[in-house]
């Protein structure tokens, strides 16, 4: 930390000229990133940078289009809702890591919510997930007390083998997570 400040024009070069070696996302094929986004995109998300949109008490607008994207997720994948003209409970997420352990909390407390109504245990889930997932799905696992049971990916099939998959299904299995369009290189 210097000792004293430093003019802002300064400061935003030293950073720009650091990370301009990060690469360029359009030039990125190997991982999940936004290439292009609109003008209009950009520049509502600095024109709101200043708002802490986890204060939804502060923001209710915001509350609201977060709510509204929602239900329009859940409606496009046909989230199991008892009533068609209710509203389905979600929440938006920072990142595909957030969203990750957030969706697999739903699936291990709807779990257990299941098991606890049968009066059965409801202490061991486990998920089955290829070998080729993203390390965000390990972390939910590991963070929520769950346990992972990989398929492996092999030289002949580059994704999770369905059949495979469905012999470690069980009674606590909460969930299966599967890998589109992934890339696997053997050495």
């Amino acid at each position: 930390m210097p000792e004293g400040e430093m003019p802002a024009n300064v400061a935003y070069r030293l950073i720009k000229d650091e990370i301009a070696l990060d690469g360029t996302p359009a030039l990125n094929l190997a991982s999940f990133v936004t290439t292009f986004m609109e003008d209009e995109a950009e520049k509502l998300m600095t024109e709101n940078l200043s708002k802490n949109f986890i204060d939804f008490e502060e923001y209710p607008q915001t509350a609201e289009l977060s709510n509204r994207c929602v239900n329009i997720i859940a409606r496009l994948f046909n989230a199991p809702m008892d009533d068609p003209n209710a509203e389905a409970l979600g929440c938006s997420a920072v990142g595909s890591s957030e969203a990750i352990i957030l969706g697999t909390l739903a699936m291990k407390h709807r779990w257990q919510n299941a098991r606890k109504a049968k009066g059965l245990p409801h202490d061991k889930p486990n998920m089955i997930m290829g070998s080729n997932v993203q390390v965000a799905w390990h972390k939910a696992t590991k963070y929520l007390d769950i346990e992972s049971r990989e398929v492996p990916i092999t030289r002949d099939l580059l994704y999770m083998d369905p059949k495979k998959a469905i012999e470690l299904v069980d009674e606590n299995t909460i969930g299966i997570c599967s890998i589109l369009g992934s890339t696997v290189k053997f050495l």
